[in-house]
Protein backbone atom coordinates (compact mmCIF):
# COMPACT_ATOMS: atom_id res chain seq x y z
CA UNK A 1 0.00 0.00 0.00
CA UNK A 2 1.42 3.30 -0.72
CA UNK A 3 0.53 6.74 1.31
CA UNK A 4 0.25 8.53 -1.96
CA UNK A 5 -1.60 10.95 0.22
CA UNK A 6 -0.46 12.32 4.00
CA UNK A 7 -1.63 15.77 5.47
CA UNK A 8 1.38 18.33 4.67
CA UNK A 9 1.70 19.18 8.91
CA UNK A 10 2.41 15.18 9.76
CA UNK A 11 4.38 13.58 6.74
CA UNK A 12 4.35 9.97 7.35
CA UNK A 13 7.90 9.29 5.49
CA UNK A 14 11.31 11.30 5.66
CA UNK A 15 11.54 14.22 3.43
CA UNK A 16 14.36 12.19 1.04
CA UNK A 17 11.71 10.07 0.12
CA UNK A 18 8.79 12.10 -0.87
CA UNK A 19 8.51 14.84 -3.69
CA UNK A 20 6.07 17.66 -2.92
CA UNK A 21 3.13 17.83 -4.32
CA UNK A 22 0.25 20.41 -4.78
CA UNK A 23 -1.63 21.52 -1.65
CA UNK A 24 0.51 19.95 0.52
CA UNK A 25 0.19 16.63 -0.49
CA UNK A 26 2.95 14.21 -0.07
CA UNK A 27 3.27 11.77 -2.99
CA UNK A 28 5.79 8.63 -2.14
CA UNK A 29 7.49 6.98 -4.37
CA UNK A 30 8.95 4.28 -1.99
CA UNK A 31 7.02 1.65 -0.71
CA UNK A 32 6.13 1.33 3.11
CA UNK A 33 3.76 -1.15 5.08
CA UNK A 34 0.73 -0.13 5.79
CA UNK A 35 0.95 -0.26 9.56
CA UNK A 36 3.26 2.72 8.66
CA UNK A 37 1.22 4.25 6.28
CA UNK A 38 -1.12 5.16 8.55
CA UNK A 39 -1.80 6.20 12.58
CA UNK A 40 -3.02 3.59 15.13
CA UNK A 41 -6.55 3.11 14.84
CA UNK A 42 -8.15 4.69 18.20
CA UNK A 43 -11.23 3.04 17.10
CA UNK A 44 -12.93 0.18 15.80
CA UNK A 45 -12.21 -0.36 12.00
CA UNK A 46 -16.37 0.60 11.20
CA UNK A 47 -15.55 4.01 13.01
CA UNK A 48 -13.96 4.84 9.74
CA UNK A 49 -17.52 4.99 7.99
CA UNK A 50 -19.03 6.65 10.87
CA UNK A 51 -19.01 10.27 9.21
CA UNK A 52 -18.60 10.69 5.65
CA UNK A 53 -16.14 12.20 4.56
CA UNK A 54 -16.45 15.92 2.64
CA UNK A 55 -12.98 15.95 1.23
CA UNK A 56 -11.07 13.85 -1.21
CA UNK A 57 -8.22 14.08 0.72
CA UNK A 58 -9.89 13.24 4.23
CA UNK A 59 -11.44 10.42 2.22
CA UNK A 60 -8.08 8.88 1.85
CA UNK A 61 -6.48 9.48 4.82
CA UNK A 62 -9.33 7.83 6.83
CA UNK A 63 -9.13 5.08 4.27
CA UNK A 64 -5.32 4.73 4.74
CA UNK A 65 -6.23 4.52 8.62
CA UNK A 66 -8.85 2.11 8.40
CA UNK A 67 -6.72 -0.37 5.50
CA UNK A 68 -4.08 -0.32 8.27
CA UNK A 69 -6.41 -1.25 10.94
CA UNK A 70 -7.09 -3.71 8.96
CA UNK A 71 -10.84 -3.08 7.60
CA UNK A 72 -10.30 -3.26 4.47
CA UNK A 73 -13.48 -2.84 2.97
CA UNK A 74 -14.24 0.30 4.87
CA UNK A 75 -10.72 1.55 3.20
CA UNK A 76 -11.93 0.54 -0.28
CA UNK A 77 -15.15 2.78 0.14
CA UNK A 78 -13.18 5.57 1.66
CA UNK A 79 -11.06 5.43 -1.55
CA UNK A 80 -14.08 4.90 -3.66
CA UNK A 81 -15.58 7.65 -1.88
CA UNK A 82 -12.67 9.81 -2.30
CA UNK A 83 -12.91 9.20 -6.30
CA UNK A 84 -16.50 10.94 -6.50
CA UNK A 85 -15.34 13.89 -4.30
CA UNK A 86 -14.16 16.44 -6.89
CA UNK A 87 -10.73 15.17 -6.29
CA UNK A 88 -7.19 17.25 -8.09
CA UNK A 89 -4.88 15.30 -9.77
CA UNK A 90 -2.91 13.76 -6.97
CA UNK A 91 -6.04 13.24 -5.00
CA UNK A 92 -7.13 11.16 -7.64
CA UNK A 93 -4.64 9.49 -8.12
CA UNK A 94 -3.62 8.32 -4.64
CA UNK A 95 -7.34 7.28 -4.56
CA UNK A 96 -7.06 4.91 -7.55
CA UNK A 97 -3.75 3.59 -6.13
CA UNK A 98 -4.96 2.86 -2.93
CA UNK A 99 -8.19 1.32 -4.46
CA UNK A 100 -6.02 -1.01 -6.18
CA UNK A 101 -4.28 -2.33 -2.92
CA UNK A 102 -7.20 -2.85 -1.33
CA UNK A 103 -9.31 -4.69 -4.15
CA UNK A 104 -6.25 -6.88 -4.21
CA UNK A 105 -6.70 -7.81 -0.84
CA UNK A 106 -10.37 -8.68 -1.28
CA UNK A 107 -9.51 -10.48 -4.31
CA UNK A 108 -11.09 -8.45 -6.57
CA UNK A 109 -8.73 -9.09 -9.35
CA UNK A 110 -10.21 -7.20 -12.63
CA UNK A 111 -11.51 -4.10 -10.42
CA UNK A 112 -8.09 -3.95 -8.63
CA UNK A 113 -6.37 -3.80 -11.94
CA UNK A 114 -9.03 -1.43 -13.84
CA UNK A 115 -7.83 1.29 -10.74
CA UNK A 116 -4.40 0.81 -11.06
CA UNK A 117 -5.01 1.30 -14.60
CA UNK A 118 -6.48 4.70 -13.99
CA UNK A 119 -4.10 5.61 -11.67
CA UNK A 120 -0.97 5.12 -14.25
CA UNK A 121 -2.59 6.27 -17.11
CA UNK A 122 -4.85 9.10 -16.05
CA UNK A 123 -2.67 10.12 -13.03
CA UNK A 124 0.83 9.84 -14.20
CA UNK A 125 1.91 7.17 -11.55
CA UNK A 126 4.89 5.42 -12.57
CA UNK A 127 4.43 1.94 -12.94
CA UNK A 128 7.38 1.26 -11.14
CA UNK A 129 5.58 1.91 -8.47
CA UNK A 130 3.32 -0.98 -8.60
CA UNK A 131 5.76 -3.12 -9.72
CA UNK A 132 7.96 -3.47 -6.25
CA UNK A 133 4.98 -2.90 -3.76
CA UNK A 134 4.76 -5.85 -1.89
CA UNK A 135 0.74 -5.23 -1.44
CA UNK A 136 0.18 -6.01 -5.33
CA UNK A 137 2.23 -9.09 -5.14
CA UNK A 138 -0.95 -11.61 -5.40
CA UNK A 139 -2.21 -9.19 -8.00
CA UNK A 140 1.06 -9.47 -10.14
CA UNK A 141 0.75 -13.34 -10.09
CA UNK A 142 -2.39 -13.08 -11.47
CA UNK A 143 -3.67 -13.45 -15.60
CA UNK A 144 -5.55 -9.89 -14.57
CA UNK A 145 -2.19 -8.35 -14.37
CA UNK A 146 -0.61 -9.41 -17.40
CA UNK A 147 -3.99 -8.65 -19.71
CA UNK A 148 -3.32 -5.22 -17.66
CA UNK A 149 -0.12 -5.03 -19.03
CA UNK A 150 -0.90 -4.27 -22.36
CA UNK A 151 -3.15 -1.45 -21.28
CA UNK A 152 -1.32 0.43 -18.89
CA UNK A 153 1.53 3.36 -19.95
CA UNK A 154 4.98 2.15 -19.21
CA UNK A 155 3.72 -1.24 -19.62
CA UNK A 156 4.35 -3.82 -22.76
CA UNK A 157 1.45 -5.28 -25.13
CA UNK A 158 1.71 -8.50 -26.07
CA UNK A 159 1.95 -7.73 -29.73
CA UNK A 160 5.00 -5.35 -29.38
CA UNK A 161 6.66 -7.91 -26.97
CA UNK A 162 5.88 -10.81 -29.59
CA UNK A 163 7.72 -7.95 -32.05
CA UNK A 164 10.81 -7.81 -29.64
CA UNK A 165 10.81 -11.33 -28.90
CA UNK A 166 10.97 -12.21 -33.19
CA UNK A 167 13.66 -9.43 -33.78
CA UNK A 168 15.61 -10.78 -31.24
CA UNK A 169 15.51 -14.19 -32.02
CA UNK A 170 17.37 -13.02 -35.48
CA UNK A 171 18.72 -9.19 -34.95
CA UNK A 172 19.05 -8.38 -38.62
CA UNK A 173 16.46 -9.64 -40.02
CA UNK A 174 14.49 -6.52 -40.03
CA UNK A 175 17.44 -4.84 -40.96
CA UNK A 176 17.75 -6.95 -43.85
CA UNK A 177 13.75 -6.84 -45.24
CA UNK A 178 14.04 -2.88 -45.13
CA UNK A 179 17.29 -2.99 -47.13
CA UNK A 180 16.62 -5.35 -49.76
CA UNK A 181 13.17 -5.20 -49.71
CA UNK A 182 14.18 -0.78 -50.83
CA UNK A 183 16.46 -2.29 -53.32
CA UNK A 184 13.26 -4.87 -54.90
CA UNK A 185 11.31 -1.62 -55.24
CA UNK A 186 14.02 -0.15 -56.97
CA UNK A 187 14.32 -3.28 -59.18
CA UNK A 188 10.66 -3.02 -59.86
CA UNK A 189 10.37 0.37 -61.19
CA UNK A 190 13.25 0.37 -63.48
CA UNK A 191 11.86 -3.23 -64.76
CA UNK A 192 8.24 -0.80 -65.31
CA UNK A 193 10.36 1.91 -67.21
CA UNK A 194 12.15 -0.59 -69.20
CA UNK A 195 9.15 -2.80 -70.59
CA UNK A 196 8.21 0.56 -71.82
CA UNK A 197 11.34 0.80 -73.34
CA UNK A 198 11.52 -2.97 -74.49
CA UNK A 199 7.95 -2.24 -76.31
CA UNK A 200 9.18 0.39 -78.40
CA UNK A 201 12.04 -1.18 -79.14
CA UNK A 202 9.88 -3.99 -80.45
CA UNK A 203 7.65 -1.75 -82.57
CA UNK A 204 10.56 0.03 -84.19
CA UNK A 205 10.53 2.76 -86.06
CA UNK A 206 12.75 6.20 -86.03
CA UNK A 207 14.30 6.88 -82.18
CA UNK A 208 13.24 3.59 -81.48
CA UNK A 209 15.57 2.45 -78.49
CA UNK A 210 18.21 -0.37 -79.52
CA UNK A 211 17.00 -3.82 -79.07
CA UNK A 212 19.34 -6.15 -77.81
CA UNK A 213 20.64 -3.72 -74.71
CA UNK A 214 16.73 -2.96 -73.87
CA UNK A 215 16.38 -6.69 -73.65
CA UNK A 216 19.74 -6.76 -71.62
CA UNK A 217 18.52 -4.44 -69.81
CA UNK A 218 15.37 -6.14 -68.86
CA UNK A 219 16.98 -9.50 -67.73
CA UNK A 220 19.02 -7.88 -65.58
CA UNK A 221 16.09 -5.81 -63.62
CA UNK A 222 14.17 -9.33 -63.90
CA UNK A 223 16.61 -11.14 -62.42
CA UNK A 224 17.81 -8.57 -59.80
CA UNK A 225 13.94 -8.31 -58.80
CA UNK A 226 13.56 -12.28 -58.27
CA UNK A 227 16.43 -12.58 -56.34
CA UNK A 228 15.66 -9.49 -53.90
CA UNK A 229 11.91 -10.66 -54.03
CA UNK A 230 13.08 -14.24 -53.03
CA UNK A 231 15.36 -13.33 -50.19
CA UNK A 232 12.51 -10.19 -48.75
CA UNK A 233 10.06 -13.76 -48.83
CA UNK A 234 12.25 -15.81 -47.02
CA UNK A 235 12.82 -12.99 -44.26
CA UNK A 236 9.29 -12.18 -44.06
CA UNK A 237 7.68 -15.84 -43.84
CA UNK A 238 10.51 -16.92 -41.06
CA UNK A 239 9.13 -13.96 -39.23
CA UNK A 240 5.95 -14.58 -39.68
CA UNK A 241 6.61 -18.32 -38.49
CA UNK A 242 8.74 -17.24 -35.46
CA UNK A 243 5.98 -14.55 -34.22
CA UNK A 244 3.34 -17.82 -34.41
CA UNK A 245 5.01 -19.93 -32.09
CA UNK A 246 6.12 -16.80 -29.73
CA UNK A 247 2.34 -16.14 -29.77
CA UNK A 248 1.45 -19.38 -28.74
CA UNK A 249 4.45 -19.64 -26.18
CA UNK A 250 3.23 -16.62 -24.59
CA UNK A 251 -0.54 -17.87 -25.15
CA UNK A 252 0.78 -20.93 -22.85
CA UNK A 253 2.44 -18.73 -20.44
CA UNK A 254 -0.94 -17.41 -19.95
CA UNK A 255 -2.51 -20.59 -18.78
CA UNK A 256 -3.85 -20.90 -15.12
CA UNK A 257 -1.99 -23.52 -12.62
CA UNK A 258 -3.85 -24.12 -9.49
CA UNK A 259 -1.49 -24.55 -6.49
CA UNK A 260 -4.85 -24.37 -3.43
CA UNK A 261 -8.16 -23.67 -3.61
CA UNK A 262 -7.77 -19.98 -3.63
CA UNK A 263 -4.47 -19.76 -5.85
CA UNK A 264 -4.25 -19.59 -8.99
CA UNK A 265 -1.63 -18.38 -10.82
CA UNK A 266 -0.33 -18.50 -14.84
CA UNK A 267 2.29 -20.57 -15.80
CA UNK A 268 4.60 -17.60 -16.97
CA UNK A 269 4.63 -16.96 -13.26
CA UNK A 270 7.29 -20.15 -12.85
CA UNK A 271 9.44 -18.74 -15.56
CA UNK A 272 13.04 -18.54 -14.31
CA UNK A 273 12.35 -21.22 -12.10
CA UNK A 274 10.54 -24.27 -13.84
CA UNK A 275 11.08 -25.95 -17.02
CA UNK A 276 7.41 -27.31 -17.30
CA UNK A 277 7.01 -31.27 -18.64
CA UNK A 278 3.58 -31.07 -20.33
CA UNK A 279 1.91 -34.53 -20.33
CA UNK A 280 -1.63 -35.10 -22.47
CA UNK A 281 -3.23 -38.43 -22.56
CA UNK A 282 -5.67 -40.49 -21.10
CA UNK A 283 -5.63 -41.44 -17.07
CA UNK A 284 -4.15 -44.31 -18.08
CA UNK A 285 -1.29 -43.14 -20.20
CA UNK A 286 -0.79 -40.40 -17.34
CA UNK A 287 -0.04 -42.71 -14.55
CA UNK A 288 1.88 -44.91 -16.48
CA UNK A 289 4.13 -41.72 -17.53
CA UNK A 290 4.18 -40.37 -13.65
CA UNK A 291 5.62 -43.89 -12.68
CA UNK A 292 8.15 -43.94 -15.24
CA UNK A 293 9.25 -40.43 -13.84
CA UNK A 294 9.24 -41.67 -10.36
CA UNK A 295 12.90 -42.90 -10.88
CA UNK A 296 14.22 -39.95 -12.06
CA UNK A 297 12.03 -37.63 -10.07
CA UNK A 298 15.16 -35.83 -8.07
CA UNK A 299 17.34 -35.67 -10.67
CA UNK A 300 14.61 -34.07 -12.77
CA UNK A 301 13.78 -31.56 -9.98
CA UNK A 302 17.26 -30.45 -9.22
CA UNK A 303 16.90 -29.65 -13.68
CA UNK A 304 14.09 -27.52 -12.70
CA UNK A 305 11.57 -30.42 -14.01
CA UNK A 306 7.63 -30.19 -12.92
CA UNK A 307 5.31 -31.74 -15.16
CA UNK A 308 2.10 -30.87 -15.63
CA UNK A 309 -0.56 -33.47 -16.42
CA UNK A 310 -3.66 -33.00 -18.91
CA UNK A 311 -6.33 -35.55 -18.62
CA UNK A 312 -8.13 -35.83 -22.58
CA UNK A 313 -9.98 -38.70 -21.46
CA UNK A 314 -10.89 -41.79 -18.68
CA UNK A 315 -9.26 -44.53 -20.61
CA UNK A 316 -7.26 -45.41 -23.76
CA UNK A 317 -8.14 -47.56 -26.81
CA UNK A 318 -5.88 -50.17 -25.70
CA UNK A 319 -7.00 -50.06 -22.21
CA UNK A 320 -10.68 -50.26 -23.53
CA UNK A 321 -9.39 -53.57 -25.51
CA UNK A 322 -7.60 -54.94 -22.32
CA UNK A 323 -10.89 -54.26 -20.38
CA UNK A 324 -13.08 -56.10 -23.53
CA UNK A 325 -10.85 -58.90 -22.91
CA UNK A 326 -11.06 -59.05 -19.68
CA UNK A 327 -15.34 -59.04 -19.83
CA UNK A 328 -14.91 -62.08 -21.70
CA UNK A 329 -12.31 -64.02 -20.35
CA UNK A 330 -9.56 -63.64 -22.66
CA UNK A 331 -6.29 -65.74 -21.07
CA UNK A 332 -4.29 -63.58 -22.96
CA UNK A 333 -5.57 -60.02 -21.47
CA UNK A 334 -2.80 -59.63 -18.65
CA UNK A 335 -0.14 -60.11 -21.32
CA UNK A 336 -1.30 -57.36 -22.83
CA UNK A 337 -1.16 -54.75 -20.15
CA UNK A 338 2.19 -53.85 -20.58
CA UNK A 339 1.59 -53.38 -24.68
CA UNK A 340 -0.29 -50.25 -24.52
CA UNK A 341 1.40 -46.84 -26.48
CA UNK A 342 1.55 -43.75 -25.82
CA UNK A 343 3.55 -42.44 -22.46
CA UNK A 344 6.26 -45.14 -21.65
CA UNK A 345 8.30 -43.01 -19.31
CA UNK A 346 11.70 -44.31 -19.27
CA UNK A 347 11.43 -47.29 -21.61
CA UNK A 348 11.10 -50.03 -19.24
CA UNK A 349 8.03 -51.77 -17.69
CA UNK A 350 6.38 -48.82 -15.70
CA UNK A 351 4.53 -49.66 -12.52
CA UNK A 352 0.99 -48.11 -12.10
CA UNK A 353 1.16 -44.64 -10.42
CA UNK A 354 -1.65 -43.57 -8.56
CA UNK A 355 -3.92 -40.92 -9.65
CA UNK A 356 -2.42 -37.27 -9.78
CA UNK A 357 -3.59 -35.97 -6.56
CA UNK A 358 -4.73 -32.23 -6.21
CA UNK A 359 -2.42 -29.74 -5.90
CA UNK A 360 -3.84 -27.86 -2.84
CA UNK A 361 -3.12 -31.37 -1.26
CA UNK A 362 0.64 -31.54 -1.56
CA UNK A 363 3.08 -29.84 -0.20
CA UNK A 364 5.20 -27.06 -1.62
CA UNK A 365 8.12 -29.49 -2.56
CA UNK A 366 5.65 -31.57 -4.27
CA UNK A 367 3.68 -28.59 -6.11
CA UNK A 368 7.20 -28.10 -7.89
CA UNK A 369 7.47 -31.88 -8.58
CA UNK A 370 3.70 -31.77 -10.01
CA UNK A 371 1.58 -28.85 -11.06
CA UNK A 372 -2.65 -28.71 -11.71
CA UNK A 373 -3.97 -27.37 -14.66
CA UNK A 374 -6.29 -25.08 -13.93
CA UNK A 375 -9.09 -24.84 -16.75
CA UNK A 376 -8.30 -27.34 -18.42
CA UNK A 377 -10.18 -26.78 -21.22
CA UNK A 378 -7.65 -23.75 -22.07
CA UNK A 379 -5.11 -26.14 -21.95
CA UNK A 380 -6.83 -28.86 -24.59
CA UNK A 381 -7.08 -25.94 -26.65
CA UNK A 382 -3.82 -24.93 -26.68
CA UNK A 383 -2.46 -28.60 -27.34
CA UNK A 384 -4.71 -28.81 -29.72
CA UNK A 385 -2.91 -25.53 -31.57
CA UNK A 386 0.50 -27.08 -30.87
CA UNK A 387 -0.29 -30.77 -32.18
CA UNK A 388 -1.07 -28.65 -35.53
CA UNK A 389 1.72 -26.73 -35.43
CA UNK A 390 3.86 -29.69 -35.54
CA UNK A 391 1.93 -32.14 -37.43
CA UNK A 392 0.78 -34.10 -34.53
CA UNK A 393 -2.50 -35.80 -34.86
CA UNK A 394 -2.00 -38.42 -31.69
CA UNK A 395 -3.67 -38.10 -28.60
CA UNK A 396 -1.03 -38.56 -26.67
CA UNK A 397 1.50 -35.76 -26.43
CA UNK A 398 4.09 -34.27 -24.25
CA UNK A 399 5.91 -30.79 -24.55
CA UNK A 400 8.87 -29.74 -22.60
CA UNK A 401 9.41 -25.93 -21.71
CA UNK A 402 12.73 -24.02 -21.30
CA UNK A 403 12.77 -21.44 -18.01
CA UNK A 404 12.23 -18.60 -20.16
CA UNK A 405 9.22 -19.96 -21.81
CA UNK A 406 9.99 -21.20 -24.62
CA UNK A 407 9.11 -25.13 -26.33
CA UNK A 408 12.36 -26.95 -26.35
CA UNK A 409 10.72 -30.45 -27.70
CA UNK A 410 7.02 -31.81 -27.98
CA UNK A 411 6.37 -35.06 -29.81
CA UNK A 412 3.84 -38.06 -29.38
CA UNK A 413 3.73 -40.15 -26.72
CA UNK A 414 6.32 -39.58 -23.44
CA UNK A 415 9.81 -38.09 -23.40
CA UNK A 416 12.17 -40.21 -22.27
CA UNK A 417 12.65 -39.21 -18.61
CA UNK A 418 16.45 -40.17 -19.08
CA UNK A 419 17.09 -38.29 -21.74
CA UNK A 420 15.54 -35.53 -19.89
CA UNK A 421 18.02 -35.74 -17.38
CA UNK A 422 20.86 -36.01 -19.64
CA UNK A 423 19.71 -33.12 -22.12
CA UNK A 424 19.08 -30.49 -19.35
CA UNK A 425 21.63 -29.01 -17.26
CA UNK A 426 21.12 -28.30 -13.35
CA UNK A 427 19.69 -25.16 -12.06
CA UNK A 428 22.69 -23.89 -10.22
CA UNK A 429 25.24 -25.30 -13.37
CA UNK A 430 27.19 -22.85 -15.32
CA UNK A 431 25.19 -23.63 -18.78
CA UNK A 432 21.76 -22.90 -17.25
CA UNK A 433 22.98 -19.36 -16.20
CA UNK A 434 24.67 -18.88 -20.18
CA UNK A 435 21.75 -20.56 -22.08
CA UNK A 436 18.58 -21.22 -20.52
CA UNK A 437 16.45 -18.49 -19.62
CA UNK A 438 18.07 -15.38 -21.26
CA UNK A 439 15.64 -15.53 -23.92
CA UNK A 440 13.45 -12.41 -23.89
Amino acid sequence: MQALLAPAARPLRPAALVRRAPAGLHTPHARRTARQLAPRATSSPSSSAAAPASTAKEAVERGLEAFGAGDTEGALALFLRAQQLSPNADEACAACYNAACAQTRLRQWDAAVESLMRAVNDYGLKLSVALKDPDLEALRERREWLDGLDNMRGGINEQTYVQLRSEAKAPFRLTRIIFLGGLAVGAALGLFIITGRLLAALAGGEGAPDLQETLQNFGVNSAALAVLGFFVYRDVAAQRRDQAVIEREESLGRLLVSLSSDRVIPLAAFRGTTRPVILAGSRGQLNRALAGAEPFREALRERGVSIVPIQLSAEDADEKLRRLKAEFGSSDAAASSGSSKGFGGSGGEAKPAAAPKAAAGLSSKDRKWQLKAANEEEWVQWLEQQKAAAGISADAVYVQVQLDGTVRTSGVGGPSWQQLVDDLPELSSVRTKLTDGVGL
